[in-house]
């Protein structure tokens, strides 16, 4: 249903739709085997036969003590998304996406994000699919994301507006037959349905990393929802399944604060925020929808509206103490958590997991580097250039 669910439309309350499965094999600890999105095929709605795979998954989760002791958590961890094939968690999404439609003559279309954009375009490839992302035409030619969509042959078009690569996106699938797997509604209401099942198998990496317990809070970038969505409905299956006995609170991470200013006026619905301009391109833009405020709900959970300042200053900590180099939006999850703590909303003796989503290799909006300082071969120039450094 590409137009997400007609009753919540007919009533000026666009949302997405959620699969509903006749028959799912619970999910047995014990009987597991595989990697990836393999390990977890039977809880999946594509056959093992046909899923599409790069090798996505199994991306560690990291305890990192040294920041969690600066925010005053004892117990923070990463769940490490950047370690999928393409740097992001948007490839547990396209191998689901691209595993629909492989082996038919088709054309797979984003209007989505620079990492979605990418990673559809490679999994297309493996499904042998053509793909055209329409990308944000402020993109600069040469840029990592359109080399990266050209090299597995895929096409990027720049389109002006985001509402207008949605609008544009619908009418390619309607007038040429496109596969389109991301939003394309106005007011948005998020991707693919069933490929956002793929973003299940977050919650499961956790429980199964965590011996099968669960974090009191996962903290996930929340632009369009898809993501927390996903992993809120895998906490949920675990707990329905009996293989864990409680659920973490979802704590959505937002920049434009359509989500919190739904919750705060007890809405069940989301006005979607105007066209936010941030640095962190993954959370900016036209955001907001009722899957992100129905994870948060359901869950007990928490909004954190976050500023672009905010991002950096956590992703620029993430590298400096733990060596970890994200894309801005990806950072929000710990923001959030320095925010929460910093607020006492949170006790230090909180198990937090943030979800850092993308590699900061996939920021085209990061900063120039500085000019390389070069030195004679003499340790006396070395010590000269680093005394001007601090180091």
């Amino acid at each position: 249903m590409p137009g997400g669910c007609p009753s919540c439309s007919a009533e000026d309350c666009p949302s997405n739709v959620a699969p509903i499965y006749s028959r799912m094999q619970s999910l047995k600890p014990g009987k597991l085997s595989g990697d990836g999105l393999h390990r977890y095929a039977a809880q999946l709605p594509i056959p093992r036969e046909r899923l599409v795979s790069l090798g996505e998954g199994s991306t560690p989760l990291v305890s990192i003590g040294t920041l969690g002791r600066e925010f005053g958590l004892r117990r923070l961890m990463i769940k490490d998304e950047r370690r999928n094939p393409t740097g992001s968690w948007r490839d547990r999404f396209s191998a689901l996406a691209a595993s629909q439609h492989a082996g038919a003559d088709a054309t797979v279309g984003t209007a989505g994000g620079d990492a979605m954009a990418m990673s559809m375009a490679a999994y297309a490839a493996r499904a042998g699919l053509r793909s055209v992302a329409l990308v944000d035409a402020a993109l600069e030619e040469g840029g990592r994301v359109l080399d990266a969509i050209e090299w597995v042959g895929g096409r990027a078009v720049g389109v002006s507006g985001l509402e207008a690569r949605w609008t544009l996106l619908a009418d390619a699938e309607r007038s040429l037959g496109w596969r389109a797997v991301s939003n394309r509604s106005t007011p948005p209401i998020g991707s693919d349905p069933i490929a956002i099942e793929g973003y299940r198998t977050i919650a499961y990496e956790i429980a199964e990393q965590l011996s099968w317990s669960v974090p009191d809070l996962v903290a996930v970038p929340s632009a369009l929802g898809d993501g927390i969505q996903g992993i809120w409905r895998g906490f949920r299956d675990l707990a329905m399944w009996g293989v864990v006995d409680a659920t973490p609170r979802m704590v959505a991470v937002e920049v434009g604060g359509a989500v919190a200013s739904s919750l705060a006026g007890g809405k069940d619905w989301v006005a979607p925020s105007g066209d936010v301009h941030s640095l962190a391109r993954s959370l900016g833009g036209i955001t907001g929808t009722v899957q992100t405020l129905q994870a948060v709900v359901e869950s007990e959970g928490l909004v954190v509206r976050v500023t672009d300042a905010e991002l950096e200053a956590a992703r620029i900590v993430l590298g400096e103490s733990e060596g970890v180099w994200a894309e801005l939006g990806a950072a929000a999850g710990l923001a959030a958590a320095q925010k929460l703590s910093s607020r006492g909303d949170i006790p230090a003796r909180a198990h937090f997991v943030a979800v850092v989503t993308e590699h900061g290799l996939l920021d085209e909006m990061a900063q120039v580097p500085p000019m390389l300082e070069t030195v004679d071969a003499r340790v006396d120039e070395l010590l000269r250039v680093l005394a001007v450094r601090g180091e």
